[in-house]
């Protein structure tokens, strides 16, 4: 650990000790206020203030504590809907995330001199460092162990279209970094003014300024953006999404096969008379069964494919392998218009004790931690599908995959011009769940600049376009059909950088994060050694 010199308290009243845990707590409050249910989104911008005032001056150890704390009361409320799947897994995995905010809480807490100088280049420098230590705190969690990507901070911006333009640079963590930044202006002006630093008259500090102006400047490129004439499009996708409102239809033990059928195939009648209707998309493991070997499904698949209109299915997968055991995987199969498969996706990233158990053979408590019976197969590569006779190919992403941006990346590098992502939130309603996860991707759209159909069991079915804004809105837990429309990207379309260099932002963070902490570590030792 770093050791501690002399310093000046960033808060001037040696009572305000005991307030310090309390304002971990606001920040942890006002960050789950910024996202769904609640989405207050202007609060993401001033969330972690109380949490820089309660670390500045404090002992590490202690501000450790309290970042901890404050991230374990943002991911408790905010991931609240997980109850529905496991309590101990709900539970484990807030704690587990509230982690990531420590070396943002360390950092506040180890400037020499406490936050209260005057230097303004110098406290300029440690709110840039702020917000690089918090997008590599975000990237690190989107990524060890499997990865969990939820909720970053910049995912509560969702609906602030010009904003969240900047995702085509750096990803969502570029956002995150940005309003960490304007956080540590705001926090540096209230410190200097708690101080009694500021004799001049309460005038507006440059640091706040220098926040203002960076946020001004990538509103003012996210506008551009959104006002850019656009290419006219020489297609035009129309596309049936299909939302069933099969409740819990995940859990095949609970769920009622006669009633999926019976849905499925009501709201596909009346879809597939919409004229000039490009495809039919089914959600996620729509079918009570395996497509490929269920003559039911088999045939409901060819009867409405014979109204001619290729069907995207979600379904449960098998193949045998060579050494007699099966191997299943969460699905997504393209059948063209005379109902002959054309091509199949299978998930890749598989969700940690919801589609897998790790060492389930040899640690035998761990199932308790999960609803699931068994593992699915993780799939091996990204498909590119195409419909019949239209040049714009488009890639699938299953459940939570749209929450990962490296495979829509992957997809958009590999000549996607749309996505599709197929998802069954039944597990998680009536709750927030379902509204956080459309949060997350209308970002990959960002990111890529590939707009998207959602096809949800329950959760949000709606199209997002290549700007992030969403359309044609289906009521989440209702039973019903959306035809909606989308322009494919232009297959001469240059790439975005993003798509071309991926997290190189987050990276740069990460490595610059890290010479930090080396450099505070080298420079404490030698003033204790002085």
């Amino acid at each position: 650990m770093i050791s501690r010199t002399k310093q000046k308290k960033g808060l001037p009243d040696s009572t305000t000790k005991r307030l310090r845990p309390a304002a971990a707590v606001v920040s942890g409050i006002l960050m789950f206020m910024s996202f769904p249910p609640h989405e207050t989104g202007f609060f993401g911008w001033i969330a972690l203030v109380p949490l820089i005032m309660a670390c500045a001056g404090v002992p590490l150890r202690r501000a450790a504590f309290l970042g901890w704390l404050a991230g374990a009361v943002f991911f408790v409320g905010s991931l609240y809907w997980l109850r529905h799947v496991t309590w101990a897994g709900y539970l484990s995995l807030s704690l587990y995330s509230a982690l990531y905010f420590i070396p943002f809480a360390m950092l506040t807490s180890a400037r020499p001199g406490g936050w209260s100088t005057m230097s303004r280049s110098a406290n300029i420098g440690w709110m840039a460092a702020l917000a690089a230590v918090w997008a590599a705190s975000e990237y690190l969690r989107s990524t060890l162990i499997t990865g969990f990507p939820w909720n970053l901070l910049g995912v509560s911006q969702y609906a602030q279209i010009s904003l969240i333009q900047i995702a085509a640079w750096g990803g969502v963590y570029l956002l995150s970094a940005l309003m960490v930044f304007v956080n540590a202006g705001v926090a540096v002006t209230l410190l200097q003014y708690a101080s009694g630093r500021r004799q001049t008259g309460y005038k507006m500090h440059i640091e706040f300024m220098v926040s203002m102006f960076v946020l001004a400047f990538a509103s003012s490129y996210g506008l551009r953006v959104l006002l850019s004439k656009e290419a006219p499009a020489d297609n035009t996708i129309h596309a049936a999404l299909i939302q069933p409102n099969i409740p819990e239809v995940g859990n095949w033990e609970m769920a009622d096969p006669e009633l999926i059928y019976d849905r499925l195939e009501k709201l596909t009648d009346l879809a597939v008379r919409t004229p000039e209707l490009d495809l039919v998309i089914w959600p996620e493991t729509a079918l009570p069964d395996f497509v490929r070997y269920s003559q039911r499904s088999a045939e409901m698949v060819q009867r409405f494919t014979a109204e001619g209109v290729p069907l995207l299915a979600g379904s449960m997968d098998m193949e045998w392998l060579e050494n007699g055991d099966q191997a299943f995987y969460n699905s997504s199969l393209l059948f063209n218009n005379r109902g002959e498969l054309l091509d199949i996706y299978s998930k890749q990233h598989l969700v940690l004790f919801g589609e897998y158990i790790p060492f389930e053979e040899k640690i035998a408590f761990i199932n308790a931690l999960t609803p699931i019976e068994s593992s699915f197969s993780p799939g091996k590569e990204t498909t590119l599908f195409n419909l019949p006779g239209n040049p714009y190919a488009f890639s699938v992403l299953i459940c939570f995959e749209d929450t990962l941006p490296y495979l829509s990346r992957r997809a958009a590098r590999q000549g996607a011009s749309w996505l599709i992502n197929q998802t069954n939130d039944s597990w998680f309603d009536p709750d927030c769940g379902s509204v956080q996860h459309l949060a997350h991707a209308v970002f990959r759209s960002v990111e890529t600049r590939l707009p998207m159909f959602r096809c949800t069991n329950t959760g949000v079915t709606c199209a997002i376009d290549s700007k992030g804004r969403i359309h044609k809105t289906l009521e989440p837990r209702t039973q019903g059909f959306q035809v909606a429309s989308l322009r494919p990207a232009d297959v001469g379309m240059p790439p975005t950088f993003y798509t071309l260099h991926g997290d190189r932002f987050a990276q740069a963070c990460l490595l610059a994060s890290g010479a930090l902490f080396i450099s505070l570590r080298f420079k404490s030792r030698k003033i204790s050694h002085a």
